[in-house]
């Protein structure tokens, strides 16, 4: 059971304020963005849910969110779901779950389809059903009012509220418009409203004020009401939206749609979000109503539940299914908003605002937030494939293509084609271009780089100097050079003389994606092998070394904000230029960086390069992306709005001995006899789980933090008694957010045993000085009655003299026998140490002798000797899987079954770990890889079920003869090497 987070109520108040203000600035940018561009994530049962019929949805204050289901109650962190039903949850009277409510106590209501209504309060759980006063125990909804009374909507018996134990029933009879109850709501002023069959009831007490169709709503069943920051009051009816004016309802907006309306939100930038019944979700906002149906990604078309969570993200539970739409920072434009294709290639700014498109089916022109036009083989173009675009200084467009060369484009027609058969130089895959302020068009194709000047071609290749024949980029300097990023490093050409620059020396590398240059003429190197500069004549790089995450990048863009953005096929990049000149001038060890992936709204963060622009900062300041799922677009000034803070930490159980325990006040009290403590942890965040990393510390038992990446558990074994305190911290590194600072605490104190307790220990003390005192005592006396026996003792010494002489002698007599026996002991200890104790056959110790022996026994008789070595495939999974134990259980079978097949043949001895040997004297390699090949097959049939069920045992081996070599280690490494190729080639076979 969870436990309630141990961070008070005011750090959960600031974290909230601390929310609010980063989600202010982005009200504007929300209100435009379409639904296609918001990130969208979906969870059906494939994913973990018990059911794909999302009911209803809340969020609890520690930030849990809560789903109801045909199959249960659903508790959700972000990244796996935790189901409460009748098997784990004897208090749950049914599976199926209508509603689900979070007060802002942390108590959760749970409504169920005929089990009553159940409220869950940290780890004690409460039912009522109709022994306990419900009028029927099939429940629509519930909610807690701010008295702590307890409110039941049922499916035909009206409404009952629980003053404490005590219910008091409200039906037709009484003043209610109808005993189908479909909603509740709890009014800022607390009072409660009540959605019916026919019309709302508003609750002063216990007096009814009653709406109907005479007070402006529609005849019809009403389903959901909704209350936003305001105080207005939303309705949700079978035909549509109305909103409360005054005393009476009007429609909400004549955009949405006349549909049943089973669910409604408000989110922070005063949004209206509807689900329906027919027609999906639809957003109405100052700009108007949007729809989001199943054709664009929506699980189901019926919305049941909606809810807006702190991080301001819209979920939406369906009939199909769960789905999480969130406003990131990067907006993507795919074929969702009309893009040919989504597979982006190329970007150039277009006039007036606009973004040219080039993907791998056909050129998008974007402007104002849609695409406007779309140029493709069915609208004349010879290709569909683009892969690079330059806006000519005539103001007509260039598109190069994958394999009709250059297009010349103006007013979406084609006035101008090069290529091959038109006498351009290289090939008809243009991956690169550039122009001079002359006009001169630079063209950087597969097989060369050709030059248009004048109507005349001119071919660049391996002859005139560049280093690779393969372009990638083209980049005309302010010197008025030219640079060529090729597959084997970069070139400059100066009044047609080529300058190569060797980049090899630089963390080797040779790609050269993209340039950027400075106004100071400092040039900026996107490479296979990071980002390098070359300034001055010098060349330095930024790679993994240096702290970045990737080194493969595709562009480099420089924002004007004090950022370079660098993409990749794991997402973006931004680091800040100061940090990245410190770094190359050696006053910063390691890179800071921001990285920027799905959860930041890439719909893919495989970017893409090769082409280009694959990126490029538009007049208006924004970065544009080119990624395999669409067009990305960011804006720089807004980033910050976007960066989340980092969430608190929530212990969600703890464990003492195996058994779940719960905390009070900040305290975990365990009994004596506890050794071994458990904490299950997570930081609740929807917006980056899998970006969160964690780290813990014992008080009392640890000197520093214990790093555990995204791991959430700490065990703990052996305590002592006494006073811990376990705190857990939180960090987003991939995403420039370190360690929070405030990280989450709890105090633990384990009771000693009474004999570990301080008046045990004083009281032993002292017993133990009163024995010591008897006993000094005691041996006074006895050394008083010694003295007058001493006279006696003199007489007789001379006899126990002699006496004395005979046990000597009968001692070193034994001791001579003992001798003996500890020389057979040694004996058996050497055989010991030739065995291998877990499968009782040779160890290497004894093999490496005996192999030598056979090795020089086989080269004086010249008689053939074969050497094989087994290893047990996949042998850390039985570990992993079952245990070590099992994996023990596994060498003894194997090795039992080796020796079984070998049939006195050969030698076998256990080689090491999962490894054994065997050697087989005077036998040929084709025999002996015929005993090998059983010796496989033996082993294949071993029977695992008593310690492994369901695991298949199989071996891989390596197997050669003496021929050729002249040492017996040169026989080993022989078949080591064969027993690798075995692995590689996919194992359970033998090599040889």
């Amino acid at each position: 059971m969870p436990m309630a987070s141990v961070q008070g109520w005011r750090g959960k108040a600031l974290a909230c304020l601390l929310v609010l203000s980063c989600l202010l600035p982005l009200i504007a940018a929300a209100q435009d963005k379409p639904l296609s561009a918001f990130y969208r994530e979906t969870w059906t049962t494939r994913q973990g849910l018990p059911h794909n019929q999302v009911n209803a949805i809340a969020q609890s204050p520690d930030g849990y969110l809560w789903l109801g289901t045909w199959e249960g109650l659903v508790r959700y962190n972000g990244l796996e779901f935790h189901v409460f039903d009748r098997a784990n949850t004897p208090e749950l009277k049914d599976n199926g779950i209508r509603s689900v409510r979070a007060g802002d106590d942390g108590a959760v209501v749970i409504g169920t389809s005929r089990g009553g209504v159940t409220v869950k309060r940290g780890d004690r759980w409460r039912t009522w059903m109709e022994k306990d006063g419900l009028a029927q125990e099939e429940v629509m909804d519930a909610l807690l009012d701010r008295q702590g009374r307890l409110w039941v909507a049922t499916e035909s018996a009206g409404i009952t509220r629980m003053d404490g134990d005590v219910p008091i029933q409200f039906n037709e009879r009484n003043g209610l418009p109808s005993d189908v109850v479909y909603g509740l709501l709890l009014d800022r002023d607390g009072s409660v409203w009540a959605a019916t069959a026919n019309g709302v009831a508003h609750f002063h007490d216990d007096r009814i004020q009653v709406y109907r169709a005479d007070a402006g709503l529609p005849a019809a069943p009403i389903f959901r009401l909704i209350q936003d920051a305001t105080g207005a009051i939303f309705v949700g009816t079978e035909r549509g939206v109305y909103r409360m004016q005054g005393q009476r309802f009007a429609i909400a907006s004549p955009l949405l749609p006349e549909d049943g309306v089973p669910s409604m939100a408000k989110d922070n930038a005063g949004n209206l979000w509807v689900g329906t019944v027919n027609n999906g979700l639809v957003r109405l906002g100052a700009s108007g109503a949007e729809r989001f149906t199943s054709v664009r990604g929506l699980p189901n078309n019926r919305v049941a539940g909606l809810l807006v969570d702190r991080e301001g993200s819209i979920w939406a539970g369906t009939n199909a299914g769960l789905l999480r739409l969130s406003d990131a920072s990067f907006s993507t434009w795919n074929g969702d908003q009309g893009l040919s294709d989504d597979y982006v290639r190329a970007l150039f700014e277009a006039p007036r605002g606009g973004m040219w498109i080039g993907t791998s089916r056909g050129l998008n022109l974007w402007r104002d937030g849609r695409i406007e036009a779309t140029y493709s083989a069915a609208e004349g173009l010879p290709s569909d494939s683009v892969l690079s675009l330059l806006e000519s200084r005539d103001g007509s467009l260039l598109v190069g293509s994958y394999i009709d060369g250059v297009l010349r484009m103006r007013n979406g027609k084609v006035v101008g084609h090069y290529d091959n058969a038109r006498g351009m130089p290289g090939s008809n895959q243009v991956r690169a271009l550039a122009e001079e302020a002359d006009g001169t068009l630079w063209i950087g194709t597969s097989r060369g780089l050709a030059r248009l000047r004048n109507g005349a071609f001119k071919a660049y290749g391996l002859a005139e100097g560049l280093p690779r024949e393969f372009i990638i980029s083209l980049h005309i300097a302010r010197d008025g050079s030219l640079w060529v990023g090729t597959a084997n490093g970069a070139a400059n050409i100066v009044g047609g003389k080529v300058r190569t620059l060797d980049m090899r020396p630089v963390n080797g590398a040779q790609d050269v994606f993209d340039f950027h240059e400075d106004a100071d003429g400092t040039l900026w190197l996107a490479t296979d092998r990071g980002l390098l500069r070359y300034r001055n004549g010098v060349l330095r790089g930024l790679a993994l070394k240096e702290g970045l995450p990737v080194d493969t990048l595709f562009s480099v863009v420089d924002d004007e904000l004090g950022h370079l953005w660098m993409t990749s096929n794991r997402g973006v990049l931004r680091i800040k230029r100061s940090d990245a000149e410190a770094v190359l001038d050696g006053r910063l060890a390691q890179l800071p960086y921001d990285h920027f992936g799905e959860a930041d709204g890439l719909v893919s963060a495989q970017c893409n390069g090769g082409s280009g622009p694959a990126a490029l900062r538009d007049s208006r300041g924004n970065i544009w992306v080119a990624t395999s799922r669409g067009a990305a677009v960011t804006n720089p000034g807004r980033l910050k709005a976007y960066r989340h803070q980092l969430p608190q930490v929530v212990l969600e159980q703890a464990y003492a001995n195996d058994q779940p325990v719960a905390a009070e006040n900040r305290l975990l009290r365990l009994p004596a006899g506890t050794q071994k403590l458990e904490f299950r942890y997570a930081a609740l965040s929807f917006l980056m789980p899998r970006f969160l990393r964690y780290r813990y510390r014992l008080e009392g038992v640890d000197a520093d933090w214990i790093e555990r990446g995204n791991q959430r558990v700490a065990q703990y074994t052996n305590l002592r008694p006494g006073r811990y305190r376990f705190l857990v911290d939180v960090s987003a590194p991939t995403l420039g957010r370190d360690w929070s600072g405030s990280p989450t605490t709890i105090d633990i104190e384990i009771q000693p045993q009474p004999w570990q307790q301080a008046w045990f220990l004083a009281l032993a003390t002292v017993l133990l000085g009163l024995l010591l005192f008897a006993i000094y005592r005691w041996r006074l006396g006895s050394l008083r009655r010694r003295a007058t026996e001493l006279e006696d003792v003199i007489d007789q010494r001379t006899s126990a003299l002699r006496e004395q002489t005979d046990r000597l002698i009968e001692s070193d007599r034994e001791k001579s026998i003992l001798l003996a026996r500890l020389k057979e002991q040694s004996e058996a200890f050497e055989r010991m140490a030739l065995e291998d104790a877990l499968t009782g056959i040779g160890n290497r110790r004894s093999f490496d002798d005996r192999l030598a022996k056979a090795f020089d026994r086989a080269l004086d008789t010249r008689q053939p000797l074969s050497f094989a070595l087994f290893d047990v495939d996949e042998f850390k999974r039985i570990n992993d899987q079952y245990s070590h134990a099992a994996g023990d259980h596994a060498l003894v079978a194997v090795a039992h079954a080796l020796q079984a097949g070998i049939e006195g043949r050969g030698s076998i001895a256990r080689w090491g770990g999962e490894e054994f040997a065997v050697l087989f004297e005077g036998m040929p390699l084709d025999e002996a890889r015929q005993l090998c090949e059983r010796l496989r097959e033996r082993v294949q049939r071993i029977d695992c079920s008593e310690f492994a069920p369901g695991w298949t045992m199989t071996i891989s081996a390596g197997v050669t003869e003496r021929t050729g070599l002249s040492h017996h280690e040169k026989l080993v490494s022989r078949a080591d090497a064969l027993l690798y190729e075995a692995k590689r080639a996919g194992r359970n076979r033998i090599c040889g």
